[in-house]
């Protein structure tokens, strides 16, 4: 996931992905745009709030280590994942070490999509093709697949794709369009073995067989995009054309293309482990990692809590943005213990709180709060209260006195005293001494009229003001953030 800087490949049309009928150039900026009047294929993603990411490739095998030394903790350095970058191994013997010990006997595709279901989750996407340039999948571009290169010889990509469609949950793949070490090039001076012209069919290829060869394809999730517009645009357009209703990642571009010019970018992906400063009003997501890394790493003991998680799924949905939360399969093709004793856990808190996650809006005022921050659905405000004081929640900003308030956890949904200040729109609530759940208490707050913000309203954010969670406890962190302490720099 981390990004380094490259060198840009000049690239003559000629050479590029065929752009389908359903595309007109635009004269104005000499890109293309989508025929496409309407979002609706981003009604179900706008709902969901909630995925799982995976990544799970040859680099599972090392588990973040070469030769005795460990590259996989992504402190200033690259994951598990970028293990033949970091540790600048020719490809073949890349290939050749790791594709044979490949093996996950252990992979069930049932076992995963449950366990996403059961965490809350509504999507899920896997790296299909990461920048070591192996395929997760079948595929008659490259020998370097799951099928040709290793003794396991099974469609991981299929398996996953039609247990989803079996159990209900949106499926989609990662695929790194620009970035191939084996492929096309591995930077350090290394090049692949094929030209930019034979890569790029190479790309045609895995798109076409990725978008017509495992049913519904939800999500295409590019990474580390390159400045050629003209070519990201002509794989958007491969989408669309395939998938019309599949939702493309911004990071098909790079973060140096203005956003005017990225014109099949559906979503916004920001840094990795990044809350925005403010709230988003223009679709986004953000990936989270449970520790430091993306890929598995077998000494990588610096575990979110539970809390934390869940903690940062609410802030996600309070600040208008999705969260795709990482696992990082073992190379036997089991998910971490302590990654599904988390899952379970972020799954029990929403099933008695997912009210207040899928389908809301970002908060109606543009600040949060001391005790958290809300989130809004249609006549109803959910205060997610992170920090508890007995004396009571209160919030300014909104107008009129709700109707009722209560806890979501409570089954009887019996009525919380509630007062309201006119003169300065202040809303207290009387909550009992103890939190009803130390994770994140979720009152709703209904009004009997459209909610209404007060323009003069004022506030500062207070949680994770720092933006980038790359520390192992967040909520550390979130206290250091509310100090006031600068932004990070982010980026590629």
């Amino acid at each position: 996931m981390k990004k380094n800087k490259f060198i840009l490949l000049a690239v003559v049309q000629a050479c590029l992905l065929s752009v389908p009928a359903v595309v007109a150039a635009d004269p104005d900026n000499g890109t293309t745009s989508p025929s496409r009047t309407d979002d609706s294929h981003m009604d179900w993603w706008r709902e969901a709030r909630f995925g799982m990411f995976i990544h799970w490739g040859l680099y599972s095998v090392q588990g973040g280590e070469w030769k005795g030394k460990d590259y996989g903790k992504e402190q200033g350095g690259a994951s598990a994942e970028w293990l033949m970058n970091s540790a600048n191994i020719p490809k073949e013997e890349y290939r050749n070490t790791l594709a044979p010990k490949f093996n996950p006997t252990e992979f069930d595709a049932e076992k995963w999509v449950s366990t996403a279901k059961q965490a809350g989750m509504k999507y899920m996407v896997i790296t299909s093709k990461h920048h070591d340039g192996f395929c997760l999948f079948e595929t008659k571009a490259t020998d370097y697949n799951v099928m040709e290169a290793t003794p396991f010889q099974r469609d991981i990509i299929k398996e996953l794709s039609q247990e989803c469609a079996k159990q209900g949950i949106k499926f989609g793949v990662y695929y790194s369009q620009f970035k191939d070490w084996y492929h096309r090039s591995r930077g350090r001076g290394n090049a692949g073995t094929l030209s930019t012209e034979e890569y790029l069919k190479l790309v045609e290829t895995n798109l076409d067989e990725l978008l017509s060869n495992y049913g519904e394809m939800a999500v295409l999730w590019f990474d580390v995009g390159g400045n050629d517009v003209i070519e990201a645009n002509a794989q958007g357009a491969r989408v669309r054309e395939l998938q019309p209703n599949a939702v493309i990642c911004s990071r098909l571009y790079s973060r140096r293309v203005p956003v005017g010019q990225r014109t099949y970018a559906d979503f916004e992906s920001l840094p990795d482990r990044m809350l925005p400063k403010k709230r988003m009003t223009e679709d986004t997501e953000t990936c989270m990692t449970m520790r430091h890394n993306w890929g598995y790493d077998r000494t990588d003991d610096a575990w979110k809590s539970p809390k934390d998680i869940i903690e940062f799924t609410a802030l996600c949905a309070a600040r208008g943005v999705n969260l795709l939360l990482n696992v990082g399969p073992t190379p036997e093709g089991t998910l971490v213990p302590e990654e599904i004793e988390r899952l379970k856990e972020v799954g029990q808190w929403m099933e008695v709180n997912g009210e207040s996650i899928y389908g809301t809006h970002y908060s109606p005022v543009d600040y949060d709060f001391w005790w958290g921050a809300m989130t809004q659905k249609d006549k109803t405000l959910y205060l997610h209260v992170l920090e508890w004081k007995p004396e009571g929640i209160e919030f300014n900003g909104i107008v009129g006195k709700p109707s009722k308030a209560y806890f979501l956890a409570d089954p009887k949904r019996e009525a919380l005293p509630v007062s309201y200040d006119a003169s300065g729109n202040v809303t207290s609530i009387e909550v009992p001494a103890k939190a009803l759940d130390t994770r994140d208490t979720v009152i709703a707050v209904e009004y009997d009229a459209p909610i209404v913000t007060d323009p003069d309203a004022k506030g500062k954010y207070h949680w994770y003001t720092n933006r980038r969670m790359r520390h192992t406890d967040i909520r550390e962190s979130n206290r250091a953030g509310r100090q006031s302490l600068p932004q990070a720099v982010t980026g590629e």
